[in-house]
């Protein structure tokens, strides 16, 4: 799996078709009505009873020392560790309203995905030791990942605290700091302080009876991870002691800087549904409810109506998960978006766009060989551990 990750990452190169789609798609997500048309950028064009729908379909793989997006009709489904495909389709619901749907197959070899139930497992069993006896756990069996990633994410502090129950409360900090990098990756290192260390998140989940399970945020350079576990499983982080269900309540808090202005929302909600089957292991969430937006004042006048269309009917939808295949394992994700043309759309997409502006060239380059280089070093961590029978 790792190799499969060092692979996507190691010296990205794109045909010039998928190039110039990427740049498009990115600037015109939110006003598909300027796409349709444009032969040059689909693989696939037909029509339906509501009006356009278009495909386009993206092979990759590595090939030499490079990993290459290739835009073309039919793209296989992966075969081998690192081979991926992309599929993009749009599809018009009504005059201005259109709906987005993407999906990223990778094949990362042939670990079974119920393999995961015993990964979480082990994580969690490792955290329910003394904080000393952690740090220095992951520092000697991860040696070259924890340098590697420690370029920009560092773990600051462990606190755990063993309840009276044979539980354990764990709240682990980790620090972003990209300055560490700014002599080897200028652009990354740039890009990460301009819009990453001066963001604020939270994602918690919790089930009916309002139980908090898991809190993650971050501010100010620091992101704070709280959780409590029993055997190996998650508990409500307060409270009896009980089995997980499989469908959880998320809710998000996402706020980032461009230029003068912080924008994003709060209190945005949703199912947070666990997927457990012999051939996968996934998390689907599904959002219907809106939000609370942080815009700027032109974007407060221009709102509403086509804000709430995100969450009408099936809401978004995002899907992460593993699935066994007969050619192997390949770790999938998806998403569903629908959209609302419309002013206010044309801003957020202008913002995006932005923010897609300043990633393309160097900073992508240098992102690319900084995760290559963490999934190189993970690769041969892995590879020196004793290998059980």
């Amino acid at each position: 799996m790792a190799s499969a990750f060092e692979a996507r990452f190691t010296n990205v190169t794109r045909t010039p078709k998928f190039a110039n789609a990427r740049m498009r798609l990115g600037r015109y997500a939110f006003s598909p009505s300027k796409l349709v048309s444009d032969t040059a950028l689909w693989t696939g064009m037909q029509s339906t009873t509501r009006g356009a729908e278009r495909e386009l379909d993206i092979h990759a793989q590595l090939s030499g020392n490079a990993y290459r997006f290739d835009a073309r009709p039919n793209a296989p489904v992966p075969t081998r560790p690192g081979e991926q495909r992309h599929t993009i389709r749009l599809t018009q619901q009504a005059e201005s309203d259109w709906l987005w749907h993407t999906a990223v197959q990778h094949h990362v070899g042939t670990m079974p995905p119920q393999s995961l139930n015993g990964i979480m497992r082990g994580l969690l069993l490792s955290a329910e030791r003394p904080a000393t006896t952690l740090r220095n756990d992951y520092r000697t069996t991860l040696p070259r990942t924890t340098a590697a990633f420690g370029r920009v994410v560092s773990l600051d502090s462990i606190a755990t605290t063993a309840q009276a129950d044979g539980s354990t409360l764990v709240n682990l900090k980790f620090r972003v700091d990209a300055d560490r990098i700014k002599e080897t990756f200028p652009a990354y290192a740039k890009f990460l302080r301009k819009y990453v260390e001066s963001s604020k998140w939270r994602y918690r989940l919790t089930d009916r009876t309002g139980a908090e399970w898991f809190d993650v945020q971050s501010a100010n350079k620091v992101v704070t991870m709280r959780f409590r576990s029993h055997d190996g499983r998650l508990q409500p982080i307060a409270g009896a002691a009980r089995a997980m269900p499989d469908t959880l309540q998320i809710t998000a808090d996402a706020l980032a800087k461009f230029g003068l202005f912080t924008v994003g929302a709060t209190n945005l909600r949703g199912d947070f549904i666990h997927i457990d089957t012999p051939q996968e292991r996934a998390w689907l969430l599904r959002f219907t409810h809106e939000p609370e937006w942080h815009l700027p004042l032109i974007g407060e006048r221009l709102m509403r109506t086509p804000l709430k269309h995100l969450f009408a009917g099936e809401g978004v939808k995002f899907k992460l998960g593993f699935r066994a295949t007969p050619g192997g394992t390949l770790s999938e994700r998806a998403l569903d978006l629908p959209v609302r043309e419309s002013a206010i759309m044309r801003f957020l997409g202008n913002l995006g766009f932005t923010a897609m502006s300043d990633f393309a060239g160097a900073v992508e380059e240098e992102e690319n060989r900084f995760l290559a280089d963490t999934f190189k070093a993970m690769r041969a961590d892995l590879a020196a551990l004793p290998q059980v029978p």
